[in-house]
């Protein structure tokens, strides 16, 4: 018997989601599919959206060389732009997009052969402070990009540092502080939390990102109530089954104690396949359609969950550990992370099964 573990995709969920983020504001959208399209497959997510999307945001131009050579002809932004003049020179060569956001990029620029016109974004910081030109300083940037007849500049870009939270005064803040400004070309400014609280009116151009996946970064919006569909379901199945009594106790480091006898099942995953070796006992696990609680420590190849309460579950039974049955966002919160980081960590070991 082949190990039950795999992650299932559900490709029509994409779109919907995709949908569902020009729906909000009816702005164009750039599928941001980078980190191998959060762990669903960076290509595979290409080919889905590829009758759909406007146009597709990767972190860098290895990521874009893998998409172009894969036959995407999409307009493709990296969003980290160049490093170095060979990739200004690769960018120009398969007409990629750029974001700018360092004066030193500029400085490389000048060292490559271009074989055509590039066309940029330039980054400005308005309170992330990651990436990105200072506000005082983009008019410089901007009249260096106009002025230089190898660019074209497309779009002013900008990144929120706590659109997701409940609290927006800071979101608002930024908005105002891009919005307020005249900019020459149309804004980039939405990520995913700012698409599902309705966009920006005064851009242009959406950049979503963890929504595409069925997840809601949003503190205060669930994804069911923002409308979207998860597009991986992370699935196992039972392959022990056993009961301990009262008092003992289960897993590595004794950690769980069963408080009644109790039927314990064992999931073929763990660690080793991406699943968080911090889940607590009492995570959701689906078991034979039944909810049910993970119990003792995540290890590196199993997990072991409570099946007292689901007699009909068996050897071979079916384990959600999220998807439509178990939502990733209530593993992740538990487990102390997000859920990009747990669709990133998802190991080759779990194969991928294409669904629709």
């Amino acid at each position: 018997m082949t190990r039950p573990t795999r992650a299932l995709l559900k490709w029509d969920n994409l779109r919907h989601n995709y949908r569902k983020a020009r729906e909000a504001t009816r702005h164009e959208a750039y599928a941001v599919i980078k980190s191998d399209g959060y762990g669903h497959g960076m290509l595979a997510c290409a080919n889905a959206l590829s009758g759909e999307a406007d146009g597709f945001a990767v972190a860098c131009v290895d990521e874009a060389l893998t998409l172009r050579q894969a036959g995407i002809r999409q307009p493709i932004l990296v969003l980290e732009g160049a490093y170095d003049p060979e990739e200004w020179t690769l960018a120009s060569k398969y007409h990629l997009q750029l974001a700018v956001h360092h004066p030193q990029q500029l400085k490389d620029k000048a060292e490559a052969d271009l074989s055509d016109e590039v066309a940029v974004w330039l980054k400005v910081s308005s309170g992330m402070n990651r990436l990105g030109v200072k506000l005082e300083d983009a008019p410089e940037m901007i009249a260096r990009i106009r002025n230089d007849n190898d660019l074209i500049l497309r779009h002013v870009m900008s990144h929120f540092a706590t659109s997701d939270e409940a609290d927006t005064d800071f979101y608002q803040q930024q908005i105002a502080t891009m919005t307020e400004h005249a900019w020459p070309v149309p804004l980039s400014l939405s990520n995913s939390a700012s698409v599902i609280r309705g966009g920006i009116e005064q851009e242009r151009v959406l950049r979503p990102g963890i929504m595409l996946y069925g997840s809601s970064p949003c503190e205060d919006i669930s994804a069911a109530e923002a409308g979207l569909k998860p597009v991986m379901t992370l699935q196992s199945a039972l392959i022990s089954t056993h009961t301990v009594k009262a008092g003992e106790t289960v897993g590595y480091g004794c950690t769980w104690t069963a408080p009644r006898d109790s039927r314990i099942g064992v999931v073929a995953i763990g660690y080793g396949d991406g699943y968080p070796r911090h889940a607590p006992s009492g995570t959701p696990v689906n078991v034979a359609g039944q909810r049910c609680e993970l119990v003792g420590r995540v290890s590196m190849d199993m997990i072991t969950v409570d099946i007292t309460d689901v007699p009909e579950a068996v050897i071979g039974s079916p384990v959600e550990l999220w998807g439509e049955l178990v939502s990733i966002d209530e593993v992740a919160g538990l487990a102390n992370t997000i859920s990009y980081e747990l669709f990133c960590r998802l190991t080759k070991r779990v194969p991928r099964v294409n669904l629709q």
